[in-house]
């Protein structure tokens, strides 16, 4: 996992400054695009993020601030003549709202569109070094967050050592397995004297709209980075049980229960101007809350 950029903050109402929901995680050369409000794909060509390179979207929910920038992003990957296939994961009802949308544009897809429904707590996907998995949310309609979990890294090569040692080159993938080295002669070169431990795999978990329930933290378990929305401060508490979202303060009070690292907040109602209010009822419960922002940048390699 390499790193994330923020797309967009705001919530179901407009706000100067403000987009909706989206982001891009990049792991391995891939993009992953959770969420797809309106204007995505400006906020894409803004980050300079190449459309060609997003292999997978995730829709949360069927709220208009989390989708639908979604028909007119793989309209223009269509006019831009992509060729490699796309990977969508959503509500059931949203290929019925993809496909009708397609018709009535007259819009015709010649790329290929994987689309797989999401209603249960589920793995999504896997590749080689990475697992995303669905997590249940509680909102007005189903919604449902992602957990992306890197597999255990291979163990990294002791340059040095393995120079000294005289290890062939063919025989460093054997190390990095775990394999002990046996030279020409009979000796035994242990393998932890011949490789570093491995870089630390992290797990970043997606919450969108969610009224947090008993018992949500067993679903982040090994989580170290969390996006969780925080729409409201503690003082309208009553308005976001109402709308089935999240304090700043219930946020960070989950993010501390979980034993996270980094605590990214977001997806805020359009009644705040100024969010600094935002940030410090997060950080009085939780040190490591990030206000998120248009544009930011999480780099997971400093974790």
């Amino acid at each position: 996992m390499e790193k994330l950029t923020i797309l967009g903050i705001g919530s179901a109402l407009p706000a100067s400054g403000r987009n909706p929901t989206a982001q891009v995680l990049e792991h391995n050369g891939k993009f992953f695009l959770i969420d797809c409000g309106e204007g995505t794909q400006s906020r894409l060509r803004e980050n300079h993020l190449s459309f060609d390179k997003i292999t997978h979207i995730l829709i949360s929910h069927l709220h208009g601030d989390h989708y639908l920038g979604l028909p007119g992003l793989i309209s223009t990957m269509q006019l831009l003549g992509r060729t490699r296939e796309l990977h969508i994961y959503g509500p059931e009802d949203l290929w019925e709202i993809l496909k009708v949308q397609f018709k009535a544009s007259k819009t015709w897809i010649t790329f290929p569109i994987h689309f797989n429904s999401i209603f249960k707590e589920t793995t999504l996907f896997e590749t080689e070094s990475l697992i995303c998995s669905s997590i249940e949310l509680n909102h007005r309609i189903a919604c449902f967050g992602f957990k992306f979990q890197e597999k255990e890294k291979p163990k990294r090569i002791n340059g040095i050592r393995v120079k000294e040692v005289n290890v062939p080159h063919y025989f460093m993938n054997r190390l990095r397995e775990g394999e002990d080295y046996v030279n020409e002669l009979g000796e035994v070169f242990k393998n932890k004297e011949l490789t570093i431990p491995p870089r630390k795999s992290n797990c970043y978990a997606f919450c969108s709209d969610n009224r947090i329930k008993d018992g949500f933290s067993e679903k982040l378990k090994g989580v170290n980075v969390l996006y969780h929305e925080s729409t409201f401060l503690q003082q309208d508490l009553d308005r976001a049980k109402k709308t089935y979202h999240t304090t700043a303060f219930e946020a960070a009070e989950l993010a501390k229960k979980c034993g996270v690292e980094f605590l990214i907040l977001g997806h805020y109602s359009a009644r705040y101007n100024d969010l600094a209010p935002v940030l410090d009822e997060a950080k009085n419960v939780f040190e490591n809350s990030i206000l998120g922002k248009e544009k930011m940048v999480f780099d997971f390699t400093l974790t």
